[in-house]
């Protein structure tokens, strides 16, 4: 429980810093609703973006009409960036929990306590689950506090919110558990960031070609972004592809599994 406490310490100041830059975001965004929501403006935005090739409209998830006057439209649009922040910061905490323990000189500390090395990964995947529960509830009363703020009276809008976060945090698990994996193969904490960046975006660019090229229609199940689109949830009112679930419930065991084999047989720098 002492290393339980002592993890969620000293991931405490990554979680302020990521929850004031999200929250800055969902600031801007919901800052320019009000002036987005006139009638005069929703009609140029309209007319700017059908003249976007259908390519690119895809590629930004404006393949279907997006009604910008409406709150829950508006937001589920935007929030596909906020979904890429979020996996990102899941993504990192997971790649940099077990390798800081080597790169730091603490893991020579750690291994002369009566702890087993599972029982350092449990601790690892607990805290850090923690603190990326904490970062999303943060996160989703930050959107509803604007919600409250711009919705009309009697607009409902908590149910179809509720499941966009859920959507979201899904693909957030898969990247903190494909994280933890990786975590347990490197073991210098200087390639740990740009290894979670670069898995992230290939992952990112392999489902915005999904969207744009027909042969390549598959590549949308290497992509757990495109699991959970915002926009694509609030139109299936929270329903996600079975095959999705399925994908990402293999991967994310699979995942911690392959973490806690390969660092119970790892050769740790003392």
């Amino acid at each position: 429980m002492n290393m339980y406490k002592v993890e969620l310490k000293n991931m405490l100041k990554s979680l302020i810093i990521w929850t004031i830059i999200m929250a800055g975001i969902i600031t801007l965004f919901m800052s320019m609703f009000p002036s987005m929501s006139t009638s005069g403006m929703s009609e140029i935005v309209k007319t700017k973006i059908d003249a976007i090739p259908e390519a690119m409209r895809k590629s930004f998830g404006l393949e279907n009409a997006v009604d910008f006057s409406d709150l829950l439209q508006y937001f589920a649009y935007c929030a596909q960036y906020i979904l890429i922040g979020n996996c990102i910061y899941a993504a990192i905490l997971g790649i940099n929990s077990l390798i800081k323990e080597e790169s730091e000189g603490t893991i020579e500390f750690l291994y002369a306590q009566p702890i087993s090395r599972v029982k350092i990964v449990m601790v690892k995947m607990l805290s850090t689950f923690t603190i990326l529960y904490i970062f999303n509830i943060i996160i989703f009363l930050v959107t509803m506090l604007f919600f409250h703020i711009f919705k009309k009276e009697g607009y409902e809008y908590i149910s179809q919110l509720v499941f966009m976060y859920k959507g979201m945090f899904l693909a957030q698990f898969i990247f903190w558990s494909i994280g933890f994996a990786l975590s347990a193969i490197i073991s210098k904490v200087s390639l740990a960031t740009p290894t979670a960046l670069g898995i992230f975006f290939t992952s990112y660019l392999l489902g915005i070609f999904s969207t744009i090229i027909e042969k390549l229609e598959w590549m949308k199940y290497l992509s757990p972004v495109q699991y959970v689109m915002p926009n694509e949830l609030l139109r299936s009112k929270g329903v996600i592809d079975m095959s999705y679930i399925i994908i990402s419930l293999i991967v994310i065991i699979i995942s911690i599994v392959f973490t806690f084999y390969k660092y119970k047989n790892k050769d740790l720098k003392l």
